[in-house]
């Protein structure tokens, strides 16, 4: 999901990260899926479903917990302009959960559209170490940010984000038998990310610390 606009989405990946967030019912269900009770800090439905960047101060302070000077440090990584999340909680336990939302097989290709000679670099760099840390075998980089752009800068922060001492979760949240757009078997997800997962890491199953989730959107 991509689309960051500050509005109650009416179909696909959007639509349902929205509603299950916001809905009592939906939302039960998924953390019972994940196994975690969860506080939600995005997107909230008394914030216009604002989707948020790490680097905002609701997330660096309250759920990061660090100071702006520490944030600018521990993230220094990555160029001022940071993926938005689809969603982000916190567990009881106090591991950080950030979400990304599918609901078609489609949405799961991009490439990097960053046009600075310096942040093209440093995105470069970044995803470069951690696919040298998580690939094996045949694995393939150039998927990263030619392909996959948008999973590669995801498992990147999620990486970093651990190794910094933030213990944090990654979902790939799959809409199955999307009734509102395009309905997508979950035979068919399951298929689509082994090969995907084959592609950047050379091996057919997710990095640590990350989890396919595959929820009835019938």
């Amino acid at each position: 999901m991509s689309n960051t606009s500050n509005t109650k989405a009416d179909k696909g990946s959007k639509f349902w990260m929205h509603e299950i967030v916001n809905d009592n019912s939906l939302r039960g269900r998924l953390e019972k899926m994940l196994g975690e009770n969860l506080r939600w800090y995005s997107p909230l439905q008394a914030e216009s479903y604002k989707e948020y960047q790490l680097k905002e101060p609701k997330i660096f302070s309250v759920v990061l917990g660090l100071s702006r000077e520490e944030f600018k440090e521990k993230f220094s990584f990555w160029p001022i302009n940071q993926p938005h999340w689809d969603a982000i909680a916190v567990s009881d336990k106090g591991i950080i959960y950030l979400f990304e939302a599918k609901a078609h097989l489609k949405e799961i290709y991009s490439k990097i559209t960053a046009s600075n000679v310096d942040s093209i670099k440093r995105i470069t760099n970044a995803m470069h170490i951690t696919f040298e840390e998580i690939s094996a075998g045949s694995a393939n980089f150039s998927s990263w940010l030619e392909k996959y752009y948008q999973l590669g800068n995801r498992f990147t922060f999620l990486q970093h984000m651990n190794q910094i001492n933030l213990p944090t979760r990654l979902i790939l949240l799959n809409i199955t038998d999307d009734k509102t757009y395009i309905s997508t078997p979950q035979e068919d997800w399951q298929n689509h990310y082994a090969e995907i997962f084959q592609e950047m890491l050379g091996k057919n199953s997710p990095p640590p610390n990350v989890r396919t989730i595959y929820f009835s959107g019938s």
